[in-house]
């Protein structure tokens, strides 16, 4: 595995080698060309043995331009993809068609989703015989854990684990939690888990937060272990992701997490979330901008 970080970058530990190479994990020219050069140092004879998998966006940017940068060549090129970076890379007609002609030298282009085969297909339809599912799954860490009996807690955590940004949806949460009856909304706590993508996004949640005395609590990244935590004692998680621009949500694979765990879960009705659940046996799914529909979600299972 390549990817961003130090050799003294001991956060994660995976049963693999991982070679760390020093860029900020952007998705800029300069990241892309200290990623380039770190692959035509370890491999300086110009061929990679074996298969290159491409799982983000910034390095399928980097092997949009494999021959501009000189990139080694691999034996079998694989190519995942989430959504979001299929209508980001297709917005203008120049990157379009290097997406294209990646998709087209590659061996194989896995989908998170429906959805997501959609996108490709309607970009290349030409490439429909090596397009491939490959949902998301919890991380085998987890495999062997058992799920965890809800229990009568105080207060009653209402778990959101994603970026901070406007597709994520965490503004209508804290709205329809808002709408929530008094005296249960007064027992629901908002638990925010994950990093700050829009800190003005973040200043609009905390500011209705404030205005609808809700139990707001911001937890930014937090490790394995907490977060494990928070799903096995959540009441539930919701996952009220919105349109926006072009993005797309791929999966949810904090929807599989929670479930994982026995924690129920609701979501929108967008993208791939409804494939990452069992509507009405492990959770609810309501339209996207709907705040009305999510509140009563909410309280249909927080009251169960």
């Amino acid at each position: 595995v390549w990817a961003p970080g130090s050799a003294a970058d001991e956060r994660e530990r995976f049963p693999f080698p991982v070679n760390r190479i020093r860029m900020r994990g952007k998705q800029d020219w300069l990241c892309r060309l200290r990623m380039a050069a770190a692959l035509k140092k370890a491999f300086p004879e110009g061929g990679i043995a074996g298969t290159v998998v491409l799982t983000e966006p910034g390095p399928i940017r980097l092997w949009m331009y494999a021959s501009l940068v000189g990139l080694p060549q691999a034996e079998r090129l694989v190519v995942i993809l989430h959504g979001s970076e299929i209508a980001a890379l297709s917005r203008n007609p120049w990157r379009r068609a290097r997406l294209r002609d990646l998709m087209q030298r590659s061996d194989c282009i896995g989908c998170v989703s429906r959805p997501v085969r959609d996108q490709v297909l309607q970009l290349e339809p030409g490439i429909s015989s090596r397009v491939v599912m490959v949902p998301g799954a919890v991380r085998s860490s987890w495999r062997d854990k058992m799920p965890v009996l809800r229990e009568n807690r105080s207060p009653l955590d209402v778990l959101h684990v994603g970026r901070i940004h406007p597709r994520k949806g965490q503004l209508e949460l804290v709205e329809a939690v808002g709408r929530l009856p008094q005296a249960l909304r007064e027992s629901v706590r908002v638990r925010l888990i994950g990093p700050v993508g829009r800190p003005r996004y973040l200043a609009r949640i905390e500011e209705r937060a404030m205005a609808l005395s809700i139990n707001l609590k911001l937890e930014g990244r937090v490790p394995e272990a907490k977060l494990q935590k928070a799903y096995e004692t959540a009441a539930l998680l919701a996952l009220p992701r919105q349109p926006y621009r072009n993005s797309i949500e791929g999966l949810g694979l904090s929807l599989l997490e929670a479930q994982h765990f026995g924690c129920p879960v609701i979501g929108t009705r967008l993208g791939g979330i409804p494939e990452a659940m069992l509507e009405d046996e492990s959770g609810l799914l309501v339209p996207p901008q709907d705040v009305d529909a999510l509140a009563r979600g909410l309280a249909s299972l927080l009251q169960d």
